[in-house]
Protein backbone atom coordinates (compact mmCIF):
# COMPACT_ATOMS: atom_id res chain seq x y z
CA UNK A 1 0.00 0.00 0.00
CA UNK A 2 1.74 3.26 -0.96
CA UNK A 3 2.49 5.77 2.00
CA UNK A 4 1.09 9.24 2.63
CA UNK A 5 4.75 10.32 0.72
CA UNK A 6 3.89 8.95 -2.24
CA UNK A 7 0.57 10.01 -2.50
CA UNK A 8 1.45 13.79 -2.65
CA UNK A 9 5.15 13.91 -3.26
CA UNK A 10 4.56 17.81 -4.15
CA UNK A 11 2.93 18.64 -0.61
CA UNK A 12 4.68 21.54 0.83
CA UNK A 13 5.20 20.39 4.65
CA UNK A 14 3.11 21.99 7.25
CA UNK A 15 3.60 25.13 8.79
CA UNK A 16 3.39 24.58 12.49
CA UNK A 17 0.04 26.03 13.57
CA UNK A 18 -1.12 27.24 16.50
CA UNK A 19 -4.25 24.76 17.02
CA UNK A 20 -4.12 21.44 18.22
CA UNK A 21 -4.01 18.25 15.77
CA UNK A 22 -6.93 17.36 14.18
CA UNK A 23 -7.66 13.48 12.62
CA UNK A 24 -7.80 13.74 9.23
CA UNK A 25 -11.31 13.63 7.21
CA UNK A 26 -10.69 9.82 7.00
CA UNK A 27 -13.48 7.52 6.35
CA UNK A 28 -14.88 6.16 9.57
CA UNK A 29 -14.15 2.39 10.17
CA UNK A 30 -16.63 0.65 12.45
CA UNK A 31 -15.87 -3.53 12.50
CA UNK A 32 -16.98 -4.54 15.53
CA UNK A 33 -17.33 -1.73 19.04
CA UNK A 34 -17.97 -2.28 22.34
CA UNK A 35 -21.70 -1.84 23.85
CA UNK A 36 -23.28 1.82 24.01
CA UNK A 37 -21.91 3.44 27.11
CA UNK A 38 -23.81 2.37 29.94
CA UNK A 39 -23.08 5.30 32.09
CA UNK A 40 -24.84 7.61 29.97
CA UNK A 41 -22.96 10.72 27.73
CA UNK A 42 -20.48 12.30 29.39
CA UNK A 43 -20.45 15.98 30.08
CA UNK A 44 -19.30 18.85 27.52
CA UNK A 45 -16.57 20.28 29.01
CA UNK A 46 -15.49 16.34 30.75
CA UNK A 47 -12.09 14.85 28.50
CA UNK A 48 -13.12 11.79 27.07
CA UNK A 49 -9.92 9.63 26.63
CA UNK A 50 -9.18 7.88 22.95
CA UNK A 51 -10.46 4.07 22.71
CA UNK A 52 -7.55 2.48 24.17
CA UNK A 53 -7.68 -0.41 21.79
CA UNK A 54 -8.20 2.16 18.79
CA UNK A 55 -4.80 2.86 17.13
CA UNK A 56 -5.19 4.78 13.86
CA UNK A 57 -5.09 3.52 10.76
CA UNK A 58 -1.13 2.56 9.47
CA UNK A 59 -1.99 4.93 6.74
CA UNK A 60 -3.22 7.92 8.42
CA UNK A 61 -0.10 10.16 9.20
CA UNK A 62 -0.24 12.36 12.30
CA UNK A 63 1.62 15.61 12.44
CA UNK A 64 2.57 16.62 15.61
CA UNK A 65 3.20 20.76 15.92
CA UNK A 66 6.35 22.49 16.99
CA UNK A 67 5.78 24.16 20.31
CA UNK A 68 5.02 27.62 19.90
CA UNK A 69 8.30 30.13 20.61
CA UNK A 70 9.45 33.59 20.27
CA UNK A 71 9.45 34.76 16.71
CA UNK A 72 13.10 35.22 15.60
CA UNK A 73 14.86 35.25 12.76
CA UNK A 74 15.99 31.85 11.97
CA UNK A 75 16.65 29.66 9.13
CA UNK A 76 13.99 28.20 7.21
CA UNK A 77 13.09 25.48 8.85
CA UNK A 78 14.63 22.14 7.17
CA UNK A 79 12.06 19.78 5.67
CA UNK A 80 11.00 17.40 8.57
CA UNK A 81 11.19 13.14 7.95
CA UNK A 82 8.24 11.58 6.82
CA UNK A 83 7.15 9.44 9.72
CA UNK A 84 7.20 5.68 8.71
CA UNK A 85 3.21 3.93 7.80
CA UNK A 86 1.31 3.22 11.17
CA UNK A 87 4.38 5.61 13.93
CA UNK A 88 2.26 7.27 16.40
CA UNK A 89 4.41 9.85 18.76
CA UNK A 90 3.64 9.69 21.96
CA UNK A 91 2.81 13.63 23.24
CA UNK A 92 4.12 15.22 26.17
CA UNK A 93 1.72 16.93 29.00
CA UNK A 94 1.60 20.23 26.98
CA UNK A 95 1.35 19.22 23.76
CA UNK A 96 -2.13 16.79 24.83
CA UNK A 97 -5.28 17.95 23.43
CA UNK A 98 -7.80 19.01 25.75
CA UNK A 99 -10.80 17.14 24.43
CA UNK A 100 -9.99 15.49 21.52
CA UNK A 101 -13.09 14.50 19.57
CA UNK A 102 -13.61 12.68 16.49
CA UNK A 103 -12.84 14.75 13.23
CA UNK A 104 -16.33 13.30 11.54
CA UNK A 105 -18.79 14.75 14.82
CA UNK A 106 -16.73 18.28 14.48
CA UNK A 107 -16.33 20.50 11.47
CA UNK A 108 -12.75 21.46 11.02
CA UNK A 109 -11.92 25.21 12.08
CA UNK A 110 -10.65 26.67 9.43
CA UNK A 111 -8.65 29.89 10.28
CA UNK A 112 -6.57 32.33 8.04
CA UNK A 113 -3.61 30.70 9.21
CA UNK A 114 -4.86 27.23 8.37
CA UNK A 115 -3.30 24.94 5.87
CA UNK A 116 -4.56 22.94 3.79
CA UNK A 117 -3.77 19.14 4.71
CA UNK A 118 -3.55 16.96 1.91
CA UNK A 119 -5.67 13.77 1.55
CA UNK A 120 -4.76 10.63 1.32
CA UNK A 121 -5.52 7.56 0.29
CA UNK A 122 -6.61 5.48 3.48
CA UNK A 123 -7.48 1.43 2.49
CA UNK A 124 -10.06 -0.12 4.24
CA UNK A 125 -8.92 -1.48 7.97
CA UNK A 126 -9.56 -5.33 8.09
CA UNK A 127 -12.68 -6.65 10.00
CA UNK A 128 -11.56 -7.52 13.48
CA UNK A 129 -12.58 -11.21 14.74
CA UNK A 130 -15.24 -11.47 17.48
CA UNK A 131 -12.71 -13.37 20.14
CA UNK A 132 -10.67 -10.41 19.93
CA UNK A 133 -10.18 -9.06 23.71
CA UNK A 134 -8.91 -5.37 24.01
CA UNK A 135 -5.87 -5.10 26.47
CA UNK A 136 -7.97 -4.05 29.58
CA UNK A 137 -4.65 -2.53 30.75
CA UNK A 138 -3.09 -0.04 28.19
CA UNK A 139 -0.01 1.45 28.76
CA UNK A 140 -1.46 5.04 28.73
CA UNK A 141 -0.94 7.76 31.44
CA UNK A 142 -3.56 10.27 32.87
CA UNK A 143 -6.32 7.77 31.55
CA UNK A 144 -8.81 7.81 34.51
CA UNK A 145 -12.51 9.07 33.57
CA UNK A 146 -13.80 12.16 36.18
CA UNK A 147 -16.98 12.25 36.80
CA UNK A 148 -19.05 14.37 39.03
CA UNK A 149 -20.26 13.47 42.31
CA UNK A 150 -24.07 13.13 41.66
CA UNK A 151 -23.61 10.44 39.09
CA UNK A 152 -25.13 7.54 38.91
CA UNK A 153 -24.94 4.50 36.66
CA UNK A 154 -27.66 3.58 34.84
CA UNK A 155 -29.52 0.81 34.46
CA UNK A 156 -27.99 -1.96 31.99
CA UNK A 157 -29.67 -1.81 28.78
CA UNK A 158 -31.89 -4.90 27.64
CA UNK A 159 -30.84 -6.22 24.42
CA UNK A 160 -33.59 -6.83 21.97
CA UNK A 161 -34.83 -10.35 21.74
CA UNK A 162 -33.30 -11.18 25.09
CA UNK A 163 -35.43 -11.65 28.23
CA UNK A 164 -34.62 -11.38 32.07
CA UNK A 165 -33.48 -14.92 33.12
CA UNK A 166 -35.32 -16.83 35.59
CA UNK A 167 -34.45 -19.15 37.60
CA UNK A 168 -35.06 -23.14 36.73
CA UNK A 169 -35.08 -26.21 38.40
CA UNK A 170 -35.23 -29.64 36.84
CA UNK A 171 -35.23 -33.11 38.26
CA UNK A 172 -32.50 -34.49 39.84
CA UNK A 173 -31.06 -37.86 38.45
CA UNK A 174 -28.16 -39.90 39.78
CA UNK A 175 -26.68 -43.31 38.46
CA UNK A 176 -24.50 -45.54 40.01
CA UNK A 177 -21.41 -46.58 37.98
CA UNK A 178 -20.63 -50.23 37.95
CA UNK A 179 -18.31 -51.29 40.59
CA UNK A 180 -15.27 -52.83 39.99
CA UNK A 181 -15.02 -56.57 40.57
CA UNK A 182 -11.38 -56.14 43.15
CA UNK A 183 -13.03 -53.33 44.99
CA UNK A 184 -16.29 -55.49 45.54
CA UNK A 185 -14.10 -58.32 47.55
CA UNK A 186 -12.42 -55.83 49.58
CA UNK A 187 -15.69 -54.42 50.58
CA UNK A 188 -16.96 -58.10 51.16
CA UNK A 189 -14.04 -58.73 53.30
CA UNK A 190 -14.15 -55.69 55.60
CA UNK A 191 -15.72 -56.22 58.69
CA UNK A 192 -18.97 -54.03 58.70
CA UNK A 193 -19.41 -51.69 61.83
CA UNK A 194 -21.32 -53.67 64.50
CA UNK A 195 -18.84 -56.59 64.07
CA UNK A 196 -16.19 -54.54 64.71
CA UNK A 197 -17.81 -53.16 67.74
CA UNK A 198 -17.92 -57.08 69.38
CA UNK A 199 -14.51 -57.13 70.58
CA UNK A 200 -15.28 -53.53 72.58
CA UNK A 201 -18.66 -54.24 73.70
CA UNK A 202 -17.47 -57.70 75.01
CA UNK A 203 -14.11 -55.63 76.98
CA UNK A 204 -16.85 -52.78 78.26
CA UNK A 205 -18.87 -56.35 79.94
CA UNK A 206 -15.81 -57.76 81.52
CA UNK A 207 -14.49 -54.50 83.05
CA UNK A 208 -17.75 -54.22 84.28
CA UNK A 209 -18.08 -57.68 85.70
CA UNK A 210 -14.38 -57.13 87.56
CA UNK A 211 -15.60 -54.11 89.48
CA UNK A 212 -18.57 -55.58 90.39
CA UNK A 213 -16.72 -58.41 92.02
CA UNK A 214 -14.24 -56.24 93.57
CA UNK A 215 -17.31 -54.10 95.55
CA UNK A 216 -18.35 -57.30 96.66
CA UNK A 217 -15.44 -58.32 97.97
CA UNK A 218 -14.83 -55.07 99.80
CA UNK A 219 -18.73 -55.38 101.17
CA UNK A 220 -18.38 -59.32 102.09
CA UNK A 221 -14.68 -58.26 103.90
CA UNK A 222 -16.44 -56.02 106.27
CA UNK A 223 -15.08 -52.65 107.22
CA UNK A 224 -11.84 -53.93 108.80
CA UNK A 225 -10.72 -54.77 105.24
CA UNK A 226 -10.27 -51.17 104.78
CA UNK A 227 -7.86 -50.21 107.37
CA UNK A 228 -4.43 -49.76 107.09
CA UNK A 229 -5.11 -47.80 103.72
CA UNK A 230 -3.52 -44.80 105.00
CA UNK A 231 0.06 -43.42 104.85
CA UNK A 232 1.74 -43.87 107.80
CA UNK A 233 4.54 -40.56 108.48
CA UNK A 234 6.31 -42.61 111.36
CA UNK A 235 7.66 -45.70 109.38
CA UNK A 236 5.69 -48.07 111.49
CA UNK A 237 3.29 -50.42 110.66
CA UNK A 238 1.05 -49.58 113.91
CA UNK A 239 0.30 -45.94 112.28
CA UNK A 240 -1.42 -48.02 109.47
CA UNK A 241 -3.03 -49.93 111.92
CA UNK A 242 -7.15 -48.96 113.30
CA UNK A 243 -7.86 -49.69 117.02
CA UNK A 244 -9.51 -52.81 117.88
CA UNK A 245 -13.16 -52.29 119.57
CA UNK A 246 -13.17 -54.69 122.58
CA UNK A 247 -15.99 -55.56 123.85
CA UNK A 248 -16.85 -55.68 128.17
CA UNK A 249 -17.04 -59.04 129.68
CA UNK A 250 -19.78 -61.14 128.31
CA UNK A 251 -21.57 -63.98 129.93
CA UNK A 252 -21.56 -66.80 126.79
CA UNK A 253 -24.58 -69.50 126.78
CA UNK A 254 -23.23 -72.91 128.04
CA UNK A 255 -24.36 -74.82 125.19
CA UNK A 256 -22.98 -72.45 122.90
CA UNK A 257 -19.81 -74.07 120.63
CA UNK A 258 -16.78 -72.36 119.82
CA UNK A 259 -18.08 -70.82 116.27
CA UNK A 260 -21.55 -69.48 117.90
CA UNK A 261 -18.93 -67.61 121.17
CA UNK A 262 -18.59 -65.19 118.77
CA UNK A 263 -21.15 -61.65 119.40
CA UNK A 264 -24.01 -62.52 117.03
CA UNK A 265 -24.76 -58.17 116.94
CA UNK A 266 -22.23 -57.93 115.02
CA UNK A 267 -23.24 -60.72 112.56
CA UNK A 268 -20.46 -60.88 109.84
CA UNK A 269 -20.11 -63.30 106.67
CA UNK A 270 -17.77 -65.96 107.42
CA UNK A 271 -14.72 -66.99 106.02
CA UNK A 272 -15.36 -68.12 102.40
CA UNK A 273 -14.42 -72.13 101.64
CA UNK A 274 -11.43 -72.42 99.77
CA UNK A 275 -9.13 -75.05 98.86
CA UNK A 276 -6.57 -75.83 101.47
CA UNK A 277 -2.91 -74.05 100.33
CA UNK A 278 -0.20 -76.72 99.52
CA UNK A 279 3.34 -76.05 100.83
CA UNK A 280 6.84 -77.64 99.77
CA UNK A 281 8.77 -80.12 102.03
CA UNK A 282 10.51 -77.36 104.47
CA UNK A 283 8.12 -74.78 104.49
CA UNK A 284 8.11 -72.60 107.24
CA UNK A 285 7.34 -69.35 108.43
CA UNK A 286 10.24 -67.73 111.09
CA UNK A 287 12.39 -64.86 113.21
CA UNK A 288 14.85 -63.38 111.72
CA UNK A 289 17.11 -60.20 112.32
CA UNK A 290 18.97 -58.17 109.88
CA UNK A 291 22.45 -57.14 112.17
CA UNK A 292 22.32 -58.13 116.17
CA UNK A 293 20.48 -55.34 117.32
CA UNK A 294 18.24 -54.41 114.40
CA UNK A 295 14.57 -55.11 115.10
CA UNK A 296 12.86 -58.71 114.70
CA UNK A 297 11.27 -59.48 111.37
CA UNK A 298 9.00 -62.15 110.34
CA UNK A 299 10.02 -64.21 107.12
CA UNK A 300 8.79 -66.98 105.10
CA UNK A 301 10.86 -69.78 103.54
CA UNK A 302 10.85 -73.23 101.32
CA UNK A 303 14.45 -74.57 102.35
CA UNK A 304 14.04 -77.24 99.65
CA UNK A 305 14.36 -73.91 97.40
CA UNK A 306 17.46 -71.35 96.22
CA UNK A 307 14.96 -68.33 96.72
CA UNK A 308 15.53 -65.59 99.13
CA UNK A 309 13.39 -65.43 101.96
CA UNK A 310 10.29 -63.28 101.80
CA UNK A 311 9.28 -60.67 104.53
CA UNK A 312 5.65 -61.41 106.24
CA UNK A 313 6.16 -58.69 109.02
CA UNK A 314 8.48 -55.92 109.43
CA UNK A 315 9.01 -52.64 111.28
CA UNK A 316 11.52 -50.10 111.29
CA UNK A 317 11.55 -49.66 115.36
CA UNK A 318 9.28 -52.53 116.52
CA UNK A 319 9.98 -56.33 116.87
CA UNK A 320 7.81 -59.32 116.04
CA UNK A 321 7.95 -60.10 119.73
CA UNK A 322 5.30 -62.90 119.21
CA UNK A 323 3.40 -64.70 116.09
CA UNK A 324 0.92 -67.82 115.28
CA UNK A 325 -0.05 -69.48 112.32
CA UNK A 326 -3.52 -70.96 111.82
CA UNK A 327 -3.71 -74.65 111.06
CA UNK A 328 -4.44 -74.54 107.37
CA UNK A 329 -1.64 -71.94 106.67
CA UNK A 330 -3.67 -69.26 105.33
CA UNK A 331 -3.14 -66.45 107.67
CA UNK A 332 -1.07 -65.86 110.38
CA UNK A 333 -1.04 -63.04 112.97
CA UNK A 334 1.75 -61.04 115.04
CA UNK A 335 2.65 -59.01 117.64
CA UNK A 336 4.50 -55.55 117.07
CA UNK A 337 5.68 -54.80 120.19
CA UNK A 338 2.29 -55.18 121.91
CA UNK A 339 -0.36 -54.50 119.51
CA UNK A 340 -1.51 -57.40 117.54
CA UNK A 341 -1.90 -57.59 114.06
CA UNK A 342 -3.28 -60.04 111.05
CA UNK A 343 -0.60 -61.04 108.57
CA UNK A 344 -2.23 -61.72 105.16
CA UNK A 345 -0.47 -62.44 102.05
CA UNK A 346 -1.07 -59.88 99.47
CA UNK A 347 -3.26 -57.55 101.98
CA UNK A 348 -2.70 -54.83 104.29
CA UNK A 349 -2.02 -55.62 108.30
CA UNK A 350 -5.04 -54.70 110.29
CA UNK A 351 -4.86 -53.64 114.09
CA UNK A 352 -6.73 -56.52 116.07
CA UNK A 353 -5.51 -55.54 119.29
CA UNK A 354 -3.47 -53.20 122.18
CA UNK A 355 -1.69 -54.32 125.06
CA UNK A 356 -0.92 -58.00 124.01
CA UNK A 357 1.34 -60.44 125.61
CA UNK A 358 1.12 -63.18 123.64
CA UNK A 359 -1.15 -64.90 120.88
CA UNK A 360 -2.53 -68.09 119.56
CA UNK A 361 -4.76 -69.81 116.51
CA UNK A 362 -7.47 -71.76 118.01
CA UNK A 363 -8.42 -75.18 115.74
CA UNK A 364 -8.95 -72.82 112.31
CA UNK A 365 -8.70 -69.32 111.01
CA UNK A 366 -11.71 -67.70 112.59
CA UNK A 367 -10.27 -66.88 116.03
CA UNK A 368 -7.49 -65.55 117.04
CA UNK A 369 -7.11 -65.80 121.47
CA UNK A 370 -4.67 -63.56 123.04
CA UNK A 371 -3.72 -62.41 126.63
CA UNK A 372 -3.62 -58.82 127.98
CA UNK A 373 -1.41 -58.35 131.22
CA UNK A 374 -2.40 -55.30 133.37
CA UNK A 375 -1.72 -54.13 137.01
CA UNK A 376 -3.99 -53.91 139.94
CA UNK A 377 -2.11 -52.80 142.97
CA UNK A 378 0.18 -55.43 143.70
CA UNK A 379 -1.45 -57.87 141.93
CA UNK A 380 -1.19 -58.45 138.13
CA UNK A 381 -4.47 -59.55 136.01
CA UNK A 382 -4.27 -61.48 132.78
CA UNK A 383 -7.29 -61.79 130.11
CA UNK A 384 -7.83 -63.86 128.03
CA UNK A 385 -9.50 -62.85 124.56
CA UNK A 386 -11.40 -64.23 121.54
CA UNK A 387 -10.62 -61.99 118.45
CA UNK A 388 -12.63 -62.45 115.64
CA UNK A 389 -9.96 -62.64 112.80
CA UNK A 390 -12.32 -61.45 109.89
CA UNK A 391 -13.61 -58.06 111.28
CA UNK A 392 -11.67 -57.50 114.59
CA UNK A 393 -14.37 -57.82 116.96
CA UNK A 394 -13.11 -59.19 120.12
CA UNK A 395 -14.75 -60.45 123.83
CA UNK A 396 -13.09 -61.50 126.86
CA UNK A 397 -13.41 -64.95 128.06
CA UNK A 398 -11.74 -65.04 131.10
CA UNK A 399 -10.23 -62.81 133.80
CA UNK A 400 -7.54 -63.84 136.13
CA UNK A 401 -5.72 -62.24 139.04
CA UNK A 402 -2.73 -63.33 140.63
CA UNK A 403 -0.14 -61.60 142.55
CA UNK A 404 2.80 -60.01 140.75
CA UNK A 405 5.99 -62.52 140.41
CA UNK A 406 9.20 -61.61 140.89
CA UNK A 407 11.33 -62.31 137.98
CA UNK A 408 15.29 -62.47 138.00
CA UNK A 409 17.77 -62.03 134.47
CA UNK A 410 20.05 -64.67 133.90
CA UNK A 411 22.57 -64.92 131.17
CA UNK A 412 22.17 -63.62 128.04
CA UNK A 413 22.00 -67.26 126.14
CA UNK A 414 19.24 -68.70 128.78
CA UNK A 415 17.48 -65.72 128.23
CA UNK A 416 17.52 -66.04 124.63
CA UNK A 417 16.28 -69.67 124.72
CA UNK A 418 13.28 -68.98 127.26
CA UNK A 419 12.03 -65.59 125.48
CA UNK A 420 11.82 -68.43 122.29
CA UNK A 421 10.48 -70.61 123.75
CA UNK A 422 7.58 -68.76 124.70
CA UNK A 423 8.38 -66.00 127.28
CA UNK A 424 6.86 -65.43 130.81
CA UNK A 425 3.52 -65.35 129.68
CA UNK A 426 2.01 -68.12 127.28
CA UNK A 427 -0.89 -69.64 125.57
CA UNK A 428 -1.40 -73.00 123.95
CA UNK A 429 -4.15 -74.66 122.31
CA UNK A 430 -4.75 -77.99 123.34
CA UNK A 431 -5.49 -81.14 122.07
CA UNK A 432 -8.65 -81.21 123.65
CA UNK A 433 -9.54 -77.65 122.27
CA UNK A 434 -8.94 -75.62 125.17
CA UNK A 435 -6.68 -73.28 126.11
CA UNK A 436 -3.57 -73.62 128.80
CA UNK A 437 -2.36 -70.08 130.19
CA UNK A 438 1.13 -70.58 131.85
CA UNK A 439 2.54 -67.99 133.48
CA UNK A 440 6.10 -67.97 135.12
CA UNK A 441 6.32 -67.66 138.73
CA UNK A 442 2.28 -67.42 139.19
CA UNK A 443 1.04 -70.77 137.83
CA UNK A 444 -1.35 -72.35 135.16
CA UNK A 445 -4.96 -72.54 134.11
CA UNK A 446 -7.51 -73.86 131.85
CA UNK A 447 -9.82 -71.91 130.00
CA UNK A 448 -13.09 -72.81 127.85
CA UNK A 449 -13.23 -71.42 124.46
CA UNK A 450 -16.49 -71.50 124.93
CA UNK A 451 -17.85 -70.77 127.97
CA UNK A 452 -14.45 -68.83 129.55
CA UNK A 453 -14.56 -71.36 132.59
CA UNK A 454 -11.46 -71.23 134.53
CA UNK A 455 -9.53 -74.44 135.83
CA UNK A 456 -6.42 -73.30 138.12
CA UNK A 457 -3.80 -75.99 137.91
CA UNK A 458 -0.12 -76.69 138.67
CA UNK A 459 3.00 -75.48 137.80
CA UNK A 460 3.57 -77.29 134.59
CA UNK A 461 3.55 -76.53 131.07
CA UNK A 462 2.46 -78.89 128.68
CA UNK A 463 4.67 -81.42 126.38
CA UNK A 464 4.70 -81.16 122.90
CA UNK A 465 3.95 -84.48 120.58
CA UNK A 466 3.99 -85.50 116.93
CA UNK A 467 1.09 -84.69 115.19
CA UNK A 468 -0.59 -88.46 115.52
CA UNK A 469 0.29 -88.15 119.42
CA UNK A 470 2.82 -90.77 119.50
CA UNK A 471 5.82 -89.59 119.94
CA UNK A 472 7.78 -86.46 121.46
CA UNK A 473 11.54 -84.75 122.07
CA UNK A 474 12.80 -84.49 125.34
CA UNK A 475 15.24 -82.16 125.90
CA UNK A 476 18.86 -82.69 128.22
CA UNK A 477 20.89 -79.61 128.88
CA UNK A 478 24.49 -79.85 130.54
CA UNK A 479 25.90 -76.84 130.15
CA UNK A 480 26.00 -75.59 126.68
CA UNK A 481 25.58 -78.85 125.36
CA UNK A 482 22.11 -80.21 124.48
CA UNK A 483 21.09 -83.71 124.01
CA UNK A 484 17.90 -84.35 122.26
CA UNK A 485 16.07 -87.43 122.78
CA UNK A 486 13.43 -88.90 120.46
CA UNK A 487 11.02 -91.13 122.45
CA UNK A 488 7.24 -92.88 122.12
CA UNK A 489 4.80 -92.68 124.46
CA UNK A 490 6.24 -95.13 127.02
CA UNK A 491 9.21 -92.52 127.49
CA UNK A 492 11.33 -95.05 124.89
CA UNK A 493 14.19 -94.03 123.18
CA UNK A 494 13.75 -94.34 119.29
CA UNK A 495 17.13 -91.97 118.22
CA UNK A 496 18.97 -89.36 120.29
CA UNK A 497 21.29 -86.50 118.69
CA UNK A 498 23.85 -84.34 120.79
CA UNK A 499 24.72 -80.66 119.62
CA UNK A 500 27.03 -77.92 120.99
CA UNK A 501 24.40 -75.28 122.54
CA UNK A 502 21.24 -74.20 123.82
CA UNK A 503 17.98 -75.92 122.21
CA UNK A 504 14.84 -73.83 121.92
CA UNK A 505 11.41 -73.72 120.05
CA UNK A 506 11.23 -77.55 119.18
CA UNK A 507 8.34 -78.05 116.42
CA UNK A 508 7.27 -81.38 114.65
CA UNK A 509 6.73 -81.90 110.94
CA UNK A 510 3.26 -82.51 109.44
CA UNK A 511 4.01 -85.78 108.36
CA UNK A 512 5.76 -86.39 112.08
CA UNK A 513 9.21 -87.36 110.37
CA UNK A 514 11.46 -84.53 111.11
CA UNK A 515 11.45 -81.81 113.59
CA UNK A 516 13.47 -78.15 113.87
CA UNK A 517 14.81 -76.12 116.22
CA UNK A 518 16.33 -73.25 117.26
CA UNK A 519 20.07 -73.75 118.48
CA UNK A 520 21.87 -70.68 120.57
CA UNK A 521 25.14 -69.90 121.20
CA UNK A 522 27.30 -67.55 122.84
CA UNK A 523 29.21 -64.94 120.36
CA UNK A 524 32.80 -64.58 120.92
CA UNK A 525 32.16 -60.87 121.15
CA UNK A 526 29.37 -60.99 123.43
CA UNK A 527 25.49 -61.89 122.39
CA UNK A 528 24.49 -64.72 121.26
CA UNK A 529 24.16 -66.69 117.64
CA UNK A 530 20.72 -68.44 116.86
CA UNK A 531 20.22 -70.22 113.61
CA UNK A 532 17.56 -73.33 112.83
CA UNK A 533 18.35 -76.87 112.47
CA UNK A 534 16.70 -79.87 110.84
CA UNK A 535 16.46 -83.04 112.65
CA UNK A 536 15.36 -86.01 110.04
CA UNK A 537 14.88 -88.57 111.64
CA UNK A 538 14.06 -91.24 109.21
CA UNK A 539 17.81 -90.97 108.13
CA UNK A 540 19.18 -91.37 111.06
CA UNK A 541 21.96 -88.60 110.88
CA UNK A 542 22.99 -85.83 113.02
CA UNK A 543 20.56 -82.71 112.75
CA UNK A 544 21.87 -80.29 109.79
CA UNK A 545 21.71 -76.20 109.49
CA UNK A 546 19.30 -74.66 107.86
CA UNK A 547 20.70 -70.60 108.24
CA UNK A 548 23.82 -69.63 108.84
CA UNK A 549 23.16 -66.05 109.44
CA UNK A 550 23.21 -66.05 113.27
CA UNK A 551 19.72 -64.38 113.34
CA UNK A 552 16.70 -67.35 112.70
CA UNK A 553 14.98 -68.94 115.20
CA UNK A 554 11.12 -69.45 116.42
CA UNK A 555 10.27 -72.04 113.54
CA UNK A 556 7.12 -72.84 112.88
CA UNK A 557 5.95 -75.15 110.12
CA UNK A 558 3.24 -74.09 107.56
CA UNK A 559 -0.08 -76.48 107.05
CA UNK A 560 0.52 -77.91 110.41
CA UNK A 561 -1.15 -77.22 114.50
CA UNK A 562 1.21 -78.06 117.23
CA UNK A 563 0.12 -81.09 119.23
CA UNK A 564 0.06 -79.63 123.04
CA UNK A 565 -1.22 -82.34 125.94
CA UNK A 566 -0.35 -83.12 129.43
Amino acid sequence: MPSAAEASPSAPPAEPSAEPPRFTDAPRVEPWAPDPDPWGAATADAWIPAEPWREAPQEQQIQRPEPEAEPEPAPEPEPQPEPEPGHIEALSETERPVRPVWEADVEPAVGPESQPVAETEISPEPEIERDWQPDPWPDRAHSTQVLPTDWTPPAPPVREGSAELEPSAGDIRTSLAARDEADADELVAQASTAEQAVPWLIGVILLLAGMVIVLMALIFAGDASLGGAATNPSGSVLGLLPTASVTSSQAPSPSASTQDATPSASAAPTLTPVPAPEFGALDMVYQGRSAALAPIYLLRHDFTTSEDPAILAQDANLDVRRFSWAPDGSVGAGLLADVAVSIEPGTAKRRLGDGISTITFGDDASTLYAVRVTQDGADDVATVLAIDFLNGDTRELASISYARPTIVTEDALTEAQFSDDGGTVRVYWMEDDTLRLWLLGAGAWTISPTDGVVTELEDSQPILWSANGRHRIALAVDGDTTTLRHTNADDADLASSTVQGVVSHVRWSPDGERVVFSLGRSAAGGGVLQDLFLWDLADGEAPMQLTSTGAAFGAEWLGSQPRWKG
